[in-house]
């Protein structure tokens, strides 16, 4: 398995660099092989003024980093020349037949929810792999007693909304759970806006909507047929981020976000509703394009 990390190359890039290792221990390997390569990207020759100084310090402590947290992983540094990066980087992803390709959150913006800059907005409307985003400031949990290379997580999170999309992903989510034997939770997300109802309406009226709003998700949910171990869970909040705040997040975890139906086959394309999911995550998100056979 090889998992491909876009690392800043100027910038702290541990937050992608403990998402890529922990994913890599997540998702099923049945060789035994995990290359984690850290790909920089940095601006052409004639545009690199100063640029070689900084980046090797950015490069020092991302090998140490290697040293101390990637045991039992084949650790590759490659710097790739270009003026796009998101171009680089996926070329970089297909070159090396990729399972996911990991960023890390943009500097700016707030720490412990994902931030999604240029690059990782370009990706999440066209990328032809996987695209997993860290939080800013994440840091993966260790975990007690667990080997270098055993699985980091107990539970993965599923994001379900109506239509297609949402299923595939749920069952992506499912097939990848039962490979690495952990829990799964399907989690439908609603926000009830101050614009929701008038103010005539009374809180009587806009909690018996969001109630069955909840109950029609959860129904949605149980109609998949995954099994009584599956945990349904529907939140409702007063803004995306409440309604993902409502939530107990375990270490780790993983949310999984499936691509709109819009997008094309094979390729990531986020929707609105996707799209803030991702943008107010407390955890890290993994976003799978349509078509997708999850790895076993």
């Amino acid at each position: 398995m090889t998992i491909v990390v876009g690392a800043q190359p100027f910038g702290d890039a541990r937050g992608a660099l403990e998402l890529g290792a922990n994913l890599a221990r997540t998702l099923p390997e049945r060789s035994g092989v995990f290359v984690l390569v850290v790909a920089t990207v940095v601006p052409p020759r004639d545009d690199a003024r100063g640029v070689d100084e900084r980046l090797a310090r950015a490069q020092d402590a991302a090998r140490s980093w290697a040293a101390e947290r990637a045991s039992g992983m084949q650790v590759e540094f490659v710097t790739v020349p270009a003026r796009s990066v998101a171009r680089a980087l996926v070329q970089v992803a297909v070159e090396a037949d990729a399972t996911a390709l990991v960023l890390g959150s943009s500097p700016d913006g707030g720490l412990g929810h994902v931030v999604v800059g240029s690059t990782a907005d370009y990706l999440l409307h066209s990328s032809r792999v996987p695209v997993a985003l860290a939080p800013r400031g994440y840091r993966a949990a260790a975990v007690p007693g667990a080997g270098p290379l055993d699985v980091p997580v107990h539970r993965l999170t599923a994001a379900f909304g109506p239509g297609a999309a949402g299923e595939e992903s749920v069952r992506w989510a499912a097939a990848l759970t039962r490979s690495i034997d952990v829990g799964l939770r399907v989690a439908s997300f609603g926000v009830r806006t101050p614009t929701m109802f008038p103010p005539e309406v009374g809180f009587d009226v806009e909690a018996e909507v969001s109630a069955q709003w909840r109950d029609q998700m959860l129904d949605a949910q149980r109609a998949l047929g995954l099994g009584p171990d599956v945990e349904t869970v529907a939140p409702v909040g007063t803004s995306w981020a409440d309604a993902m705040d409502r939530l107990d997040w375990q270490p780790n975890e993983l949310l999984i976000v499936g691509s709109s139906s819009a997008g094309a086959l094979r390729a990531v394309f986020l929707g609105t509703r996707a799209t803030k999911l991702v943008r107010h995550s407390p955890v890290p998100v993994l976003v799978v394009p349509r078509g997708t056979t999850p790895p076993s």
